[in-house]
C-alpha cells in the first residue's frame, strides 16, 4: 500500500515543490542539508559524474557490482530512482558542497527501507552522516507516519555498522549472501535469517521502531517542509 505522502513526493521529484531537510548536530547547530535528487539532476552532468565516480570507488559496499558509467547512472536515475514509487535519494550538502548521498526506498504505509548511504567526499563534521540518517528516520516517522524503519548492512562493513548503531538501529538479524551473475553483473542475493552462506558472506537486517522520543525530537529538528507550499 502506498504511503499517503506519495503524491507530495512525486511533486518534489518533478521539481514542483521545493523541499530540503536541515541536518542538526547534537548541540542543535545546523551542520548540513539534505537536498532531494529530482528530474532537474538528469541534466546536471556534475552530479551524474559524482554519483558515478562514488559508485566506482565504493562498489564493494553494495550488493550489486557492475561497470558504472555516466550513461548507466543517468538511465538508473530516469528509469528507477525517479520513476518507481516509494523511494527518494538525497544529496548530503555542507555549505553548498555535495559530499555524498542518503536515501530510502520501499516506502509503504507502515514501513520503509533506509538505503544508499555513501560519503563520497570529505567535508563537514565526522558525524554528519549519523545525523543525516537520524534526520531521515525522524522525518519518515513524522511526515510519512511509518511504524518501522529498517536497513541492511554488510557484516564486513565496519564503518557502516558503527554508523548505523549511532543512528539508533537495533535488531541485527544475520542473513546469508549468495553470489549470482546476471547479464555480466555480480549480485549478492540475500537468504533467510539464520541460514549459512556458501561464500561466507553475510549481512545484517536492522530496525528502528517508532517511539514518542523520536517523534518529539522530530517536531523540533525536522518538521516537514512538505506543508510549506500548501
Amino acid at each position: 500500500m502506498l504511503n499517503p505522502i506519495q503524491s507530495q513526493l512525486n511533486e518534489i521529484i518533478e521539481d514542483l515543490r521545493p523541499f530540503s531537510l536541515d541536518i542538526y548536530g547534537e548541540d542543535g547547530a545546523r551542520e548540513g542539508v539534505l537536498r532531494p535528487v529530482t528530474v532537474a539532476h538528469l541534466n546536471d552532468q556534475e552530479i551524474v559524474q559524482r554519483l558515478t565516480d562514488w559508485r566506482i570507488q565504493h562498489m564493494e559496499k553494495f550488493l550489486s557490482h557492475f561497470v558504472a558509467t555516466p550513461d548507466r547512472t543517468r538511465s538508473w536515475m530516469r528509469n528507477v530512482l525517479l520513476k518507481m514509487q516509494g523511494q527518494m535519494l538525497f544529496l548530503v550538502c555542507v555549505n553548498d558542497q555535495v559530499v555524498g548521498h542518503f536515501g530510502f526506498k520501499n516506502l509503504t504505509a507502515s514501513e520503509v527501507l533506509l538505503d544508499n548511504a555513501l560519503r563520497g567526499e570529505r567535508g563537514g563534521h565526522p558525524k554528519l552522516f549519523v545525523w543525516a540518517g537520524q534526520t531521515l528516520v525522524e522525518w519518515l516517522f513524522h511526515a510519512a507516519a511509518v511504524q518501522r524503519v529498517y536497513a541492511y548492512v554488510l557484516a564486513d562493513n565496519v564503518t557502516s555498522i558503527m554508523m548505523n548503531k549511532q543512528i539508533g538501529f537495533g535488531g541485527w538479524w544475520r542473513h546469508p549472501l549468495s553470489k549470482c551473475v546476471r547479464e555480466g553483473d555480480i549480485c549478492w542475493d540475500m537468504g533467510p535469517e539464520g541460514a549459512t552462506s556458501a561464500e561466507g558472506r553475510y549481512c545484517f537486517k536492522l530496525l528502528i521502531e517508532r517511539s514518542p522520543v523520536l517523534l518529539e525530537r522530530a517536531e523540533v529538528t525536522c518538521l516537514s517542509q512538505l506543508s510549506q507550499k500548501e
